[in-house]
């Protein structure tokens, strides 16, 4: 079945580790793909009324299944960076739904 054009407004970009870095390195990533996508800003602005130090975004993002992003993957929106937290593709479906958190 799978999203509609129409709700996917937004460019995500999938970033990829580039190769196994050894215990203690810096792992690096390469961009390797933007794909269309809707993004939902589910979390953070509680918490950064409060005053807490440590807020973060947390979004919720859709898109169409592909087989370049895994639950390894980094996701890049608007200039800031997310990790995947909880991560859902169905291929018959034809939607994968993530859950990301900003890196910071």
């Amino acid at each position: 079945m799978g999203y509609s054009s129409g709700i996917l407004r937004e460019r995500v970009t999938i970033k990829n580790k580039t190769g196994s870095a050894a215990f203690g390195d810096k792992t690096s990533y390469e961009e390797v793909a933007t794909v269309w996508a809707n993004v939902t800003w589910k979390k953070g602005q509680k918490s950064l009324n409060e005053g807490a130090l440590d807020s973060v975004d947390t979004v919720l993002i859709r898109m169409r299944w592909n087989n370049i992003v895994t639950r390894d993957s980094l996701l890049l929106h608007n200039g800031t960076t997310y990790q995947i937290q909880s991560f859902h593709a169905d291929y018959h479906e034809n939607t994968i739904q993530i859950t990301a958190t900003e890196i910071v």
